[in-house]
């Protein structure tokens, strides 16, 4: 028998020819398990190959559109998110839009209430959150060199108080600047003279009108650092994060120094909020650039300072307290989650261990809705339909 060019010769063993044929079949018996085992192997490595490929084949960045996507293909449950969508309104009749955005695809849009897609609103206090985010810009382009500065270095035009001197940008970032919410402090150079509540450092202390110190910081820096196309903290926000990210803002309130305000006053669509998110989710890549620090989102998206039982807040955005138990493919998980909100509904929730998004815009005068507790409404929400419809067993427990 010729296999190629080698003979293969059957042997008497014992003396008896059958025991030579009997070795002889086991060899046979043998290459056949053995070249099957190789043809499988083929047969497995290219279906993996084939399969990685698939599974690794890159979702286009949102910059100019949405990648959109059916719930089952990123394993969600198409029937839970129409129950999610359904629910929305009728837990919130003052809802303007909820969108569900999972493996940076939109698996989910609807609008109400005469909105559609392309309607800016108010983002509120979103904005405390694009702020925050320009100050990694900031730091991440050398103009700042870290959380640390005191402002009273970063604006020595301005008179500040004593109590006011060692008042850092982190101290502003987690609302523990000292300074009251109070409307005359609208004006910047009055809130530095005035004698702060608390000393800084010390205490959450939600201020509307701290975060315009960041404002005014930025504005001055890129004056004083810019690189001729970034004349102020406007431009600086243009060239260096909407633009990139494909936002288009309809307008931005300044405050009477003529200053974007830095606590409120962003005006954009829903879609829009969702690219701040994405930034977010992605650690502060996007397409091929890295627009932030490396470290930035999480020290931003950190429990730096405690609120209530619920949530406490990072860098001008909160951060629930607790992780969620969330039963998924892959077991049960711990998903810690936090967002940036703004008065009335307006709501960017960040899951990093899910992958997912969710946004919301609303107008949710009901005076039962405080500013407070809008957002822990929004989170159960979240936690009850939309985090189920990815789940294995249909079961949630939180704090």
């Amino acid at each position: 028998m010729t296999l190629g060019m080698k003979t293969v010769m059957f042997k008497k063993v014992d003396g008896n020819p059958q025991h030579g044929l009997t070795l002889s079949g086991h060899k046979r018996r043998l290459g056949y398990y053995v070249g099957m085992c190789i043809l499988l192997t083929f047969i497995w490595v290219d279906r993996g190959i084939a399969q990685t490929k698939k599974t690794q084949t890159p979702i286009p960045w949102p910059t100019s559109t949405w990648s959109e996507a059916s719930p089952e293909s990123v394993g969600m449950d198409g029937a839970g998110i129409k129950n999610a969508e359904q629910m929305y309104p009728q837990i919130f009749p003052s809802g303007y839009s909820l969108l569900i955005i999972k493996n940076g695809q939109l698996v989910s849009e609807s609008y109400f209430n005469g909105q559609t897609v392309d309607t800016n609103n108010h983002i509120f206090s979103v904005t405390k959150t694009f702020v925050a985010t320009l100050v990694g810009v900031a730091i991440k382009q050398g103009w700042i060199k870290s959380v640390d500065q005191r402002v009273a270095d970063l604006l020595p035009e301005y008179q500040i108080h004593p109590d006011l001197a060692d008042l850092t940008l982190k101290d502003v970032l987690t609302h523990r600047s000292g300074v009251a919410s109070r409307q005359e402090f609208m004006d910047i150079g009055i809130l530095l003279k005035a004698k702060p509540k608390v000393t800084p450092g010390t205490t959450f202390e939600y201020s509307n009108y701290a975060p315009s110190l960041l404002t005014a910081i930025l504005d001055r820096k890129a004056k004083q650092d810019g690189n001729g196309t970034v004349s102020d903290v406007s431009t600086m926000a243009e060239n260096y994060l909407f633009d990139p990210l494909g936002i288009d803002i309809s307008e931005w309130r300044k405050g009477p120094d003529g200053v974007p305000e830095g606590g409120n006053g962003l005006h954009m669509t829903a879609r829009d909020m969702a690219r701040l998110g994405y930034l977010l989710l992605r650690d502060g890549h996007w397409e091929d650039k890295q627009v932030l620090p490396e470290d930035w989102v999480q020290e931003a998206s950190k429990y730096q300072v405690g609120f209530d039982r619920q949530k406490g807040y990072g860098y001008l955005n909160w951060v629930r307290r607790l992780p969620d138990k969330v039963n998924t493919s892959q077991g049960e998980q711990d998903v810690q989650g936090y967002f940036a909100y703004g008065h009335r509904g307006q709501y960017i929730g960040v899951y990093p261990k899910l992958d997912l998004l969710v946004v919301t815009t609303a107008d949710a005068t009901d005076a039962t809705r405080d500013t407070f507790f809008v957002p822990d409404l929004l989170h159960d929400f979240v936690r009850r339909f939309i985090f189920s419809a990815i789940e294995t067993n249909g079961s949630t427990s939180g704090e």
